[in-house]
């Protein structure tokens, strides 16, 4: 097994957002009403622009800022810029004629990013944002912040989910009548993948996934079951000087989550990511982010992407 670092330098994003994240309220607030006034005058003076424009705005939430056309981007937590530093972070193979599964597809950025790119069967993956009703999670959050006690994991609280109507694919269901798309949604539990049942895939993207399960390596098992070449994985990562070459993770106990999330658990460094991808069964690891060099003994956080592969016979 072989695995080796790149020289690509350590993302901010997810700094960025954990910043934005602690912004008073009516800072937040202010700079919504910028944003959204801003999109409304791009948008192309036709009447199904507008049209459009108004259906976007009458989903509660969006992840993802997709381009619909007509000047239309629906409002996501991450910008448009974002998104296609991202895009160019993870080093995609050509995708023409390829099958792709997108895990954790969420809006679908990138499940539609993969089929304008040329990818032949591509398959948007959700479970946890699809089936969560957020405007009743939003609620809850507020109201444990008020009574200052800690959350509970979503899953423990049955209240949140509707898996029949699933509300939070309605932004995804959106850009995809849009787009005109042929991407295929499936609502699947990534503990729950498996080969039998989904196929196999030239190319799986598993996104900003890894750090919020419990159990990382039975995951990585899972991507490793569904991938036929390459699984493209990105997730919260720690460096911590003096250690780079020592596999290790940081856990995330109740009360002292990241950045006060109840679904975040594990980050690992450089080092436990290759381990846990060699042990899941992956045959070689590239670490295309080159990990931030904080003083010995300190610890930093950042955004890491690797690509880790399968050698079928």
């Amino acid at each position: 097994m072989r695995s080796r670092v790149d020289t690509a330098p350590a993302s901010s994003t997810s700094l960025a957002g954990r910043v934005a994240s602690r912004l008073p309220d009516g800072i937040r607030a202010w700079a919504r009403r910028r944003r959204e006034a801003a999109r409304a005058a791009a948008v192309a003076d036709m009447p199904e622009a507008r049209v459009l424009f108004n259906t976007v705005a009458a989903v509660p939430h969006w992840g993802h800022s997709i381009d619909l056309g007509m000047g239309v981007v629906t409002p996501g937590i991450k910008t448009p810029a974002v998104h296609e530093r991202e895009l160019a972070a993870f080093r995609l193979p050509d995708l023409r004629g390829k099958s792709l599964l997108d895990i954790g597809a969420w809006d679908g950025f990138y499940s539609f990013a993969a089929e304008r790119l040329g990818a032949a069967r591509v398959v948007a993956l959700d479970h946890h944002i699809w089936g969560l009703d957020r405007e009743v999670w939003n609620r809850y959050r507020a109201d444990c912040r008020k009574r200052g006690i800690p959350q509970e994991h979503p899953r423990q609280i049955p209240s949140l989910w509707n898996f029949d109507a699933l509300p939070g694919r309605r932004g995804f269901e959106l850009a995809h009548e849009a787009l005109h798309s042929r991407v295929e949604a499936v609502v699947c539990d990534v503990m729950r993948l498996d080969a039998a049942t989904i196929g196999l895939f030239d190319v799986v993207l598993y996104l900003g996934v890894l750090y919020h399960l419990d159990d990382p390596l039975e995951s990585l098992r899972r991507v490793r079951n569904v991938t036929k070449g390459l699984a493209v994985i990105e997730t919260e990562a720690i460096a911590i000087g003096g250690c780079e070459n020592r596999p290790l993770c940081e856990f995330f106990p109740p009360g002292a989550k990241l950045a006060n999330d109840p679904t975040n658990f594990w980050a690992p460094n450089a080092a436990a990511l290759v381990g846990l991808c060699e042990q899941a069964g992956f045959e070689r690891v590239d670490v295309l982010t080159t990990p931030p060099k904080p003083r010995r003994g300190q610890l930093a956080r950042y955004r890491l992407v690797a690509h880790a592969f399968v050698q079928r016979r």
